[in-house]
C-alpha cells in the first residue's frame, strides 16, 4: 500500500505542472502515411521509379501553442510547429547532407486585440493560406495541387521558390492580421536590411461567398541553395461559394506569376476549379488545373484529381482517390490520417 501512495504522488508532482499549464499551453500534431501506386511520365533521364510507395507527403507534423489573456480585450500568444515523416526517420525538408527528423515549419510570437493582431517569426504567407491550401481537400497528399499543375508549388532541382508559392513558410517577417470580419486583410513584410520581402491579402465573406485577391514579393532575399537573389511576384484572384447546409463547395483560383530568378524571365499563369460534395460523414471532391509555364513554383501541365474522404471522427480520416499531371506522373493512393490536440 505504501509503494503505491508513493507512486501516485510522484505522479501527480510530476503532471501536477503540465495541468496547471494545459490552460495556455496546448500540444497538436498529425500523423499520416499513404500508399501510393505512381506511374512517372517525365522523360527518361528524370524519371522515378514506378510502382507502389509508402510516404507522409509533408502532413506529419507535431507543435505546440501558447496563450495567455492579459485583460483589457488584449492576449499575448506564442506557437512554433515542426515537420516530421511518419513513413520514415527524416524530414522531407532536411538538407540534402543532414538526416534531421524534424524540420521547423512555423515559430513566431505575437499580441491580439481589437486591433487586430501584431506577430513577428518564420510565418504563414498571407499568399499561401489565401485560398490556395485551404481550397484543396487533398492537400498534403499525393493528390495535391500544389506542384502539379493546379497551383504554384517547389519544382525539383530549383529549390527555395516554393516559399512564396504555397509551399513553404516565410522567416524573419514581422505581419499585421486586422480582425476577424466581413472585410479581413493581412500583410507580412520583412524589414531586414536588403530584404524587403512581402506578402499581403484581402478577403471579402458574405453568407456562403468568399472572394479574395492576394499578393507576395520576393524582395531581394536569396536562394539559399545558389545565394543568388530571387526576382520572383505573383498574384493571385479567386473565391469560394458554400452552400447553406456545407453540404457543396465550388473553388475558383487563377494565379499569374513573373519570374526573373534564372536571368530568364517567365510569365506563367495557374488556374484551379475545384468542387466538393459532402454526405454525413463522407467527402467527394473533383478538381482540375492548368500550369501555362515554367518557373520556381510551377511546371507546365494539366492537372485532375478525384477522390473520396471519410471521417470517422474529427480526428481520423481514411482517404483514397487518382491524380494526373501531364508529362509528370499519375497517382493512386489510399492514405490513413490521425490528428491529435491535448
Amino acid at each position: 500500500m505504501v509503494v503505491w501512495r508513493r507512486l501516485a504522488a510522484s505522479v501527480a508532482l510530476v503532471f501536477t505542472p503540465v495541468v496547471a499549464l494545459s490552460a495556455d499551453v496546448s500540444v497538436y500534431g498529425s500523423a499520416n502515411v499513404e500508399l501510393a501506386s505512381y506511374q512517372d511520365r517525365r522523360p527518361q533521364a528524370e524519371r522515378q521509379p514506378d510502382g507502389l510507395r509508402v510516404e507522409d507527403n509533408t502532413r506529419g507534423r507535431f507543435g505546440i501553442k501558447a496563450a495567455e489573456d492579459l485583460g483589457g480585450g488584449m492576449s499575448s500568444f506564442a506557437r512554433f510547429e515542426w515537420e516530421l515523416s511518419t513513413a520514415t526517420n527524416t524530414s522531407p525538408n532536411a538538407m540534402e547532407d543532414t538526416n534531421a527528423s524534424l524540420t521547423q515549419r512555423m515559430s513566431y510570437v505575437g499580441l491580439a486585440g481589437r486591433f487586430g493582431s501584431v506577430l513577428a517569426g518564420n510565418l504563414k504567407s498571407p499568399y499561401k493560406y489565401t485560398g490556395g491550401v485551404k481550397y484543396d481537400p487533398f492537400v498534403a497528399t499525393a493528390l495535391e495541387a500544389r506542384g502539379n499543375g493546379g497551383m504554384t508549388g517547389e519544382v525539383p532541382g530549383k529549390g527555395g521558390g516554393g516559399a512564396f508559392g504555397h509551399e513553404d513558410f516565410l522567416d524573419k517577417m514581422v505581419a499585421y492580421e486586422s480582425p476577424r470580419g466581413p472585410v479581413r486583410g493581412r500583410i507580412a513584410y520583412g524589414f531586414e536590411q536588403d530584404d524587403n520581402a512581402l506578402s499581403l491579402d484581402l478577403t471579402f465573406k458574405r453568407d456562403g461567398w468568399e472572394a479574395f485577391i492576394a499578393y507576395v514579393d520576393s524582395g531581394n532575399r536569396e536562394n539559399p541553395l545558389t545565394s543568388q537573389s530571387f526576382d520572383y511576384k505573383a498574384a493571385k484572384i479567386g473565391g469560394q461559394y458554400r452552400s447553406e447546409n456545407e453540404a457543396h463547395r465550388l473553388s475558383l483560383q487563377y494565379e499569374y506569376i513573373e519570374d526573373a530568378s534564372d536571368s530568364t524571365t517567365s510569365k506563367p499563369s495557374l488556374w484551379f476549379l475545384g468542387y466538393q460534395f459532402t454526405l454525413g460523414k463522407m467527402l467527394l471532391a473533383a478538381q482540375v488545373g492548368r500550369s501555362s509555364g515554367d518557373a520556381l513554383t510551377t511546371q507546365e501541365t494539366s492537372y485532375a484529381a478525384a477522390g473520396a474522404i471519410y471521417k470517422f471522427s474529427a480526428d481520423t480520416r481514411v482517404y483514397t482517390g487518382y491524380r494526373f499531371s501531364q508529362d509528370l506522373d499519375t497517382v493512386f493512393t489510399l492514405g490513413l490520417r490521425k490528428d491529435f490536440r491535448s
